[in-house]
């Protein structure tokens, strides 16, 4: 159960749509690794941001640190993949990451934050018509479904 939850917690951090068995010429790159990692402790970060303004509990940041710790279990994330929690209890999302949910209507798609760019979870919130409680609850419950999925 512990390799399918890494798995998992790969491609949900690769934002695959289904991971199914992995081949070895589908296995990411290190540097694809690295900034699934990234994005993983960017998103504890962000989470931990809601909880500091009250838009998230200490069960979601829980979840959340879950979610590391099966995304890295026995691999090791480079410095600067690790630096984006920080950058995330700033209030700033680091790319490539959706936060927010998808609509097909907007062609700009502000839930989508690309490799390379950096916004604030307010401005993300604001170009989405959304406030930042409900991009923290987002957030915190699909780190819910995926600890419950895992925990199956």
């Amino acid at each position: 159960m512990r390799t399918c939850y890494r798995k998992l917690m790969v491609g949900v951090a690769l934002g695959t749509a289904s991971v199914g068995s992995l081949q070895a010429q589908d296995l990411p790159s290190d540097e694809q690794l690295q900034r699934a990692f990234g994005a993983t402790y960017n998103r504890l970060g962000l989470i931990e941001y809601c909880a500091a303004n009250g838009f998230a509990n200490t069960g979601d940041v829980a979840n959340a640190r879950r979610i590391v710790a099966a995304t890295l279990s026995g691999m090791t994330a480079t410095p600067a993949a690790l630096a984006q929690q920080e950058v995330g209890r700033r209030g700033t999302i680091v790319g490539p990451q959706v936060i927010g949910l998808m609509n097909p209507a907007d062609p700009a798609h502000p839930e989508e934050v690309r490799e390379g760019q950096t916004i604030s979870l307010a401005e993300n919130a604001r170009a989405q018509k959304l406030s930042e409680r409900t991009l923290c609850k987002q957030m915190t419950e699909q780190a819910s479904a995926a600890v419950g999925a895992a925990e199956r």
